[in-house]
């Protein structure tokens, strides 16, 4: 509903990814202060942060690029004593998550589960459990609002794709040709380079390694501790479910555990993804213990390299996503809606609908133009895309819609979009009921009392003949 108070064409898609983007840096500066004074390591290892690959990749997949919500979670775990249980801002975070991402929410519990399991905080077991259980409580209330309970009856939550959209072994060394060093290793499926994407990037690879060596060499580590156990443990539980019972190194499946009992873990088919929070718990280490182990111009230099060779070595992924954001068919997508008397045919119709929509056929126009066009006006449409659905209602509705639309059972309210060689057979069998037409290479069928609604100010190009 709100399209319809934005001005067209309004995309909202790129201040999104703008926010998401500055929010992951302001969040990880953030994080990075908890455990260290100094300005300029929270800034680089804001920009270390912000150069993830695994956030980069998602750009086409806006919601979940709200990476930052993960760096929120460990914010609030991380936070000192008692604070750390706050009820508003736990609520908070789980309503927030709940209405962004069902898969982002459900690792953002993951590490407050893990925070409810520290005993560090001085705060009593049930009060933890208190803040778990109202962070589940908004984050399912988020669930619910923006419709992930819709399904019912024949419907399941569940889908196919455990083992298939995993994380290999060697994901966070495999760039798929996003390195301008590393080369290309192979997959164990093609729903890993994408879904199981981890590459951390040369520059973090690198500071991986000096961080270990410092461990393993500095005696003294001053300061609170950065990695909890019980949020560790939780980070690395959720690793092991990204990996999935298809355990894969490279191109080989070393063990297949694949069987009824992890039917249910296919609610989050895409495993892959649960490795961000071990991924952002890891970087944050990263620089906290370089930081600490290092005098402060040594720590500044050795983490600005960091930050220059993950710069260069990611030129070309972000070259590629420059490039393509300032390709012209990026800003230019084919609209057949764009006629002047679509100004004055849509307002007279509450819903649209395409005959068939894209789950029962192929459309007659693209589904994203009839959805700009009905957003414009406030009308439904019976099109969409959904990552569940009930398979059973899908089939109820095509065939629904078939019969009414072969006994040219058309609704007052709705404008009806078909194909050519539809309208006329729909305007045969209506007859008098039913006018069929053309605007502008838009084949469209309306009872013939809406059309009169219209018809003397928004003609047909041509009518549709009906069919003898």
């Amino acid at each position: 509903p709100f399209a319809a108070w934005l001005p067209a064409p309004a995309q909202y898609l790129g201040p999104w990814l703008l926010a998401c983007f500055a929010l992951q840096g302001a969040l990880g500066a953030r994080l990075v202060s908890r455990f260290v004074a100094d300005a300029r390591v929270q800034g680089l290892g804001a920009l270390l942060f912000v150069l993830l690959p695994t956030l980069l990749i998602r750009v086409g997949h806006a919601a979940l690029c709200a990476h930052w919500l993960i760096l929120w979670a460990l914010l609030l775990a991380t936070r000192p004593g008692p604070r750390r249980f706050a009820l508003p801002a736990w609520a908070t975070l789980g309503l927030v998550a709940g209405l962004v991402q069902p898969y982002l929410a459900a690792m953002v519990l993951g590490v407050l589960a893990g925070a409810t399991l520290a005993a560090d905080s001085g705060v009593a077991l049930p009060r933890r459990c208190t803040a778990l259980g109202v962070a589940l409580g908004a984050t399912l209330a988020g669930w619910w609002v923006s419709g992930l309970f819709l399904l019912s009856g024949g419907g399941s939550l569940a889908a196919g794709g455990l083992g298939y959209y995993s994380m290999n072994l060697l994901s966070f060394v495999s760039p798929e040709e996003w390195s301008a060093v590393l080369p290309r290793l192979p997959w164990a499926t093609t729903g890993q380079p994408y879904e199981g994407f981890q590459y951390l990037g040369l520059g973090l690879l690198l500071l991986l390694a000096v961080a270990i060596g410092l461990r393993l060499t500095t005696r003294r580590h001053e300061g609170p501790r950065v990695v909890s156990p019980g949020v560790l443990a939780t980070c690395l539980v959720m690793t092991a479910f990204a990996v999935s019972p298809v355990v894969t190194f490279g191109g080989r499946v070393l063990v297949n555990l694949e069987g009824a009992w992890a039917a249910p873990l296919a609610l989050f088919r895409s495993s892959g993804r649960f490795a961000w929070p071990l991924v952002y718990l890891g970087i944050t280490w990263m620089v906290v213990t370089v930081a600490r182990a290092l005098p402060a111009r040594r720590a500044t230099a050795v983490l600005a390299l960091a930050v220059v060779v993950q710069a260069v070595d990611l030129h070309g992924a972000h070259r590629l996503r420059h490039d393509a954001a300032r390709d012209p068919a990026f800003h230019t997508w084919l609209n057949p809606f764009d006629d002047p008397r679509w100004q004055v045919i849509a307002p007279a119709y509450t819903h649209l609908a395409l005959l068939p929509p894209p789950q029962c056929g192929v459309s007659p126009v693209p589904y994203e133009a009839a959805i700009g066009l009905t957003a414009g006006h406030g009308l439904t449409i019976n099109a969409g895309v959904v990552a569940r659905r009930d398979e059973q209602a899908r089939a109820r509705y095509c065939e629904a819609l078939s019969q009414a639309i072969g006994t040219a059972t058309l609704a007052d309210d709705t404008l009806y979009v078909v194909s050519a060689q539809a309208a006329p057979e729909v305007a045969a069998t209506g007859g008098d009921r039913v006018r069929c037409g053309e605007v502008d290479g838009v084949w469209i069928c309306s009872t013939a009392a809406a059309h009169a609604r219209w018809s003397d100010r928004a003609g047909f190009n041509r009518p549709a003949a009906p069919v003898p």
